[in-house]
């Protein structure tokens, strides 16, 4: 009885160890699996829900030569971490926060990328997003794998700082395309 109650009374030590192994071997296996940012595509989504690694592994099978892989996260992935987010390739965004926004987005084609689709520009004519979820029709890209939040259109962003842009290898646009082709 003795040593039930010692162990009881030690609780918290228990509940601190549990934490510091889990965070442990989160840490080894990102460093196992990961890679570095030159070699992979990454997507943030600003939805209700992403089903994270079946949308990445669809996205996969249009990846480019030299890619290892894509990832896709909604937001609240990214909240303790805005780095990952900063660095990422792709974004869909709500509308609303589109010109929150607009200094680290990049200026896309988006009737060459978008295939006709509507696209969001600026007052200057500058396209920088492509309609992905219409919220009027709830019809979109991709509702497989997102739940796209009711009553908010959704557009698919490049980030401007992606290593993936024309200005580097270009592999963040065969991904974009993809993505829009899901339906």
């Amino acid at each position: 009885m003795r040593t039930i109650k010692n162990v009881l009374s030690q609780w918290h030590r228990w509940l601190l160890w549990l934490l510091l192994s889990f965070l442990f071997w989160t840490w080894i296996f990102t460093l196992l699996t990961d890679t570095t940012p030159d070699r992979k595509v990454t997507l943030y989504a600003q939805v209700a829900e992403c089903r994270d690694r079946e949308l990445a592994l669809r996205l996969e099978e249009a990846k480019p030569e030299g890619l290892k892989m894509v990832k896709a996260h909604a937001f609240s992935y990214a909240m303790f971490d805005t780095a990952d987010l900063e660095s990422a390739d792709l974004y869909i965004f709500h509308a609303s926060e589109l010109e929150k926004h607009l200094e680290s987005l990049a200026p896309l084609d988006g009737e060459t990328l978008g295939g006709g689709r509507e696209v969001w520009r600026t007052s200057d004519g500058q396209c920088y997003g492509i309609k992905i979820y219409d919220a009027a029709s709830d019809r979109g890209a991709a509702q497989e794998y997102l739940r796209y939040d009711p009553g908010e259109d959704c557009y698919l962003c490049l980030n401007a700082a992606s290593l993936h842009l024309e200005s580097g290898d270009g592999a963040a646009l065969p991904i974009a395309e993809a993505l829009l082709q899901l339906n």
